[in-house]
């Protein structure tokens, strides 16, 4: 006569044994990551929170300070918040969502299209302390982040762009010899455009610039800031002033 098995007559048994040994070893490891400090995150810290990747690391912020979380936090509130976490500064830092540029700091995270955890991509620079104390007067790394900032606007129209008003200029020049040669020298359809195009867009590339540098805050403090945009506004000025000129010039010849 073969031996009764416990678990032939009631297979159950051996099922409820093991239920009650996963969930005390669930419990256990709840108990375990508790003491270490970890939590279940509620549905409400959830929505207000995001991730935020940077020099190929991924950082959590939470909105927990904010009632109304995303739909109330600004795109401002997000970079200090980053600041204090990274020390990189504000004005170096440019932000994307779903491959969208950021650019209004007034505008809440959720009308940009932030909404919880998604990763917002950041780039931005933590610069020379050496470099900030030697560049502003102030010693602080926002300031030095606005004269690089400003640099940047003027520098590409120092070094690129006034080689395409000296182009447009030669262009007008060679129009106007022709006409001390001929009176009855006139340019076709194709040539009137191509100058008149010239000139516009000459004109536009500087009121970028100039838009540009209207949109960089400098606090009263940074007087080195201040003192850079002020000369970068006058020399972007002079060459649209020329650039006018210009224009004037091509119209009547054309």
């Amino acid at each position: 006569m073969s031996s009764l098995n416990l678990g032939d007559v009631c297979p159950s048994v051996e099922i409820f044994t093991a239920i009650q040994i996963l969930t005390m070893l669930a419990s256990a490891l709840v108990s375990a990551l508790s003491f270490l400090g970890w939590r279940r995150v509620t549905r409400e810290e959830h929505e207000k929170t995001i991730r935020v990747s940077w020099n190929k690391n991924t950082f959590t912020l939470d909105f927990k300070d904010f009632t109304n979380g995303l739909h109330e936090a600004t795109v401002k509130d997000l970079k200090l918040k980053f600041k204090d976490l990274t020390n990189v500064p504000i004005a170096t830092m440019n932000m994307k969502v779903s491959g969208a540029h950021i650019k209004d700091d007034t505008a809440t995270l959720e009308s940009v299209g932030v909404h919880p955890y998604c990763v917002v991509e950041l780039s931005g620079e933590l610069l020379d302390q050496d470099q900030v104390a030697q560049q502003t007067s102030s010693g602080n790394p926002e300031e030095y982040a606005l004269i690089q900032r400003i640099a940047s606007i003027v520098d590409d129209l120092s070094s690129n762009f006034i080689e395409t008003i000296d182009s447009y200029e030669n262009s007008l020049k060679e129009q106007q010899a022709k006409l001390e040669v001929n009176k009855d020298h006139k340019l076709d359809d194709d040539g009137r455009k191509k100058l008149q195009d010239h000139g516009i867009y000459c004109s536009e590339r500087l009121m970028q610039a100039l838009i540009r540098l209207d949109a960089v805050e400098c606090p009263m403090e940074f007087d080195k800031a201040r003192q850079k945009r002020r000369e970068s506004v006058r020399f972007t000025q002079r060459l649209l002033d020329r650039v006018d000129i210009l224009r004037s010039t091509a119209r009547s010849i054309v």
